[in-house]
């Protein structure tokens, strides 16, 4: 499709300064992806169902005190327990399928801790649909920022009921993550002002300038000594626990002085390994990929797998395997070869013939439902941060006729 004039400024103009990289856009609205209303209602239903099944899986970890084998440590199992007994409520997460239309989508993995492509998925290609089909147009997967803004008033009533603490009533929500970092940032600012449109006070502090108080038993606080008490993170759980201050965050978050969001369970959902317990629970599920914690089932069966490091993220350090193949076909460098690793079967991702791209989809979850989608498409078979956002819409139900 035709790039719309001034393009890069319609999309900064929604906060999205990461439009390009390198002289390459990242937001690339030359193609766009379309999708029949019944390719739509698989995805919303494999979301749904993918869902409940990682919950499920949770729960039954949890149930069994199997969370060491999981790679955690009595810190992060007490934060884990206690914000699943709690019932602490999430924000989004989103899953990401393999889905060419043939067939049921494939659950790939579940970015459930710090998902980002929110603003492009929500936003941008919103406006791009609306320019482009006319301001009436409405065929598109994506009622993601009515379901965020929602979300967030029922937190602004959570707060100010004291269901979220005595601490936290009447508290700004503190939003934070790695600064100047131009996508994290801009994710973040997004958060920030669908929290003001629900009526919610915000303060954004850069990760490394929050500060810790002995005051009140022990405080975390902004740039302006001030205490957060509600704290939005683009941060992963594993490295606020690894950090110097991990030891007062977990006292803090058990003591109700500070609450997080995502919640500390939400850990659990980002571990790949989690996908090893879904399988093993839900065996017939249609949307879930052979997933175990040894590549011999593949070997042993000559079956093509993908290796991934369980807690990983932007596609790094990750290995597809041709069967028979002691060697990868295809792998991506990064900063997580220490990782403990998953073996999933290897899922064919959409491919353009024309093209020789490929794209997948990142199905969004906004408190516990599925409320829209984005696609990623990359020249390689691994989707990585470099991998292109492009939009997409889909064509309305054939009505029916009389005749």
């Amino acid at each position: 499709m035709p790039r719309r004039p001034g393009w890069e400024a319609c999309v900064e103009a929604e906060g999205m300064l990461w439009h390009t990289t390198g002289g390459v856009p990242y937001w690339n609205e030359g193609v766009a992806y379309r999708f029949t209303a019944a390719d739509i209602d698989a995805i919303d239903e494999a979301t749904a169902a993918c869902h409940r099944m990682a919950l499920g899986a949770i729960e039954a970890i949890i149930a069994a005190k199997a969370l060491p084998a999981y790679g955690y440590d009595a810190d992060a199992i007490r934060l884990i327990e206690h914000s699943w007994q709690t019932r602490e409520r999430d924000i989004y997460g989103r899953i990401d399928f393999a889905y060419d239309g043939s067939g049921p989508p494939k659950m790939l993995e579940y970015n459930a801790d710090t998902p980002t492509s929110l603003l492009e998925a929500a936003v941008v290609q919103w406006s791009w649909l609306t320019d482009t089909h006319g301001p009436d147009a409405t065929h598109q997967y994506n009622d993601l920022h009515n379901a965020l803004v929602a979300r967030m008033r029922t937190l602004k009533r959570e707060r100010d009921d004291g269901l979220l603490g005595a601490r936290q009533r009447t508290a700004p929500l503190h939003v934070s993550c790695v600064f100047p970092h131009d996508e994290d940032t801009g994710t973040v600012a997004y958060i920030e002002s669908v929290a003001r449109e629900a009526g919610i006070e915000v303060v954004f502090v850069p990760i490394d300038s929050i500060g810790f108080s002995p005051a009140d038993g022990g405080t975390f606080v902004d740039e302006a000594d001030q205490p957060i008490r509600l704290l939005f993170k683009l941060y992963p759980w594993d490295w606020l626990l690894a950090d110097d201050y991990g030891v007062h965050l977990t006292d803090a978050v058990l003591k109700s002085r500070i609450r997080l969001f995502e919640p500390a369970w939400k850990m659990l959902m980002a571990n790949k390994l989690l996908m090893v317990r879904m399988r093993e629970m839900y065996p017939d599920s249609p949307y879930l990929l052979d997933t175990f914690r040894s590549d011999q089932p593949f070997r042993a069966a000559s079956r093509a797998f993908v290796r991934k490091p369980a807690l990983g993220r932007e596609g790094q350090n990750v290995e597809l395997f041709a069967p028979g193949e002691a060697t990868a076909t295809e792998q991506t460098d990064g900063n997580y070869a220490d990782n403990v690793f998953v073996y999933q079967a290897f899922a064919d991702l959409f491919r353009d013939e024309a093209s020789g791209t490929y794209a997948l989809v990142g199905s969004w979850v906004i408190d516990g439902e599925p409320q829209g989608m984005g696609i990623r498409e990359s020249d390689r078979a691994i989707t990585d941060d470099r991998s292109r956002f492009v939009p997409h819409s889909f064509d309305p139900p054939l009505t029916s006729s009389s005749e």
